[in-house]
């Protein structure tokens, strides 16, 4: 079984090295779908029991952990020398500096590393992340699974 829980956060970044408009300055209003797998709970009684893992669990990590450190950011790739002076020099920005190109497929591994194993399997359920759905626009999409790791 699969369950996912949808969170959303506007977010700036550039593509440095790209060669159309992506590489200047913009922002998307991201929506992340984090999907995680495992049985059903079967424990009678249990405050899960019938579920994967509580929706509210999922929510409050990936609000904890990746909306409340992205929203509203501007997300920098460590290598672009321009932008790190800048955000070095200024305030009243909230910088994300990161070791890779800022680009959707990037985006969506760093959330699942972000968020994978931070949520206990306490019943047995094999319960682990499966995979991170990012989208940068309501067209376009990068999905990163487990498999691929």
């Amino acid at each position: 079984m699969k369950v996912v829980k949808i969170i959303q956060w506007d977010m700036g970044h550039r593509v440095l090295n790209h060669r159309s408009v992506c590489k200047g300055l913009h922002g998307h209003r991201y929506r992340a779908e984090i999907c995680f797998k495992g049985n059903l709970v079967a424990e009678e009684g249990s405050s899960e029991e019938g579920m994967v893992v509580d929706f509210s669990d999922i929510k409050k990590l990936a609000l904890s952990l990746i909306q409340d450190k992205l929203d509203h950011g501007f997300m920098v790739w460590d290598k672009d020398e321009e932008l790190m002076e800048f955000f070095r020099s200024s305030e009243g920005h909230k910088p994300v500096f990161v070791p890779f190109t800022p680009t959707a497929e990037n985006v969506a591994k760093f959330i699942f590393d972000q968020l994978d194993g931070k949520l206990q399997d306490i019943y047995g359920t094999g319960l682990q992340l499966h995979s991170v759905k990012l989208w940068e626009t309501p067209s376009s999409c990068a999905i990163f699974t487990r498999k691929m790791l």
